[in-house]
């Protein structure tokens, strides 16, 4: 059983904007039923995709989408806020950082690496409740927060 799950499925804003730009953009071709219905399938389509991964923590082992990586190679969580989290993105991010933030997290959780055969200098994981990961991390004795 995991200590930690969380799927981040896009914001219900960010379906409305979907569907209203596909209807807008397909009401333009009033020629063709199938884009008036198709456009918007697709552009909801391509939201659940960018929202079926989950981030979870599971018998010592962070996962992530696509790595995973066990809590004794990472130092202490820092939780960042919008502020925090844009800046680590952007003027204090590190070029061999791993990132996996999807665009409508603005909140996350920054993760030193500490095993000294990788080059990675942390992992930055988006989040709605950087707080909880952050404790679901922590739960392990072998990372102290």
């Amino acid at each position: 059983m995991p200590t930690y799950r969380e799927r981040l499925w896009a914001p219900a804003s960010w379906v409305a904007i979907t569907l209203g730009g596909a209807g807008l953009v397909a009401s333009s071709f009033r020629e063709t039923l199938v884009l008036l219905v198709g456009l918007p399938l697709l552009g909801v389509g391509a939201l659940i995709l960018l929202s079926r991964h989950e981030v979870r923590v599971q018998n010592g082992v962070l996962h992530v989408p696509g790595a995973r990586a066990p809590l004794t190679a990472f130092g202490p969580a820092e939780v960042l806020e919008r502020a925090a989290l844009r800046e680590r993105m952007g003027i204090r991010a590190q070029r061999d950082a791993w990132v996996r933030v999807k665009p409508w997290a603005h909140r996350g959780v920054l993760l030193p690496v500490t095993d000294p055969e990788d080059d990675t200098p942390y992992w930055l994981v988006g989040t709605r409740r950087p707080q909880d990961l952050a404790v679901a991390l922590a739960r392990f004795p072998e990372v102290t927060a």
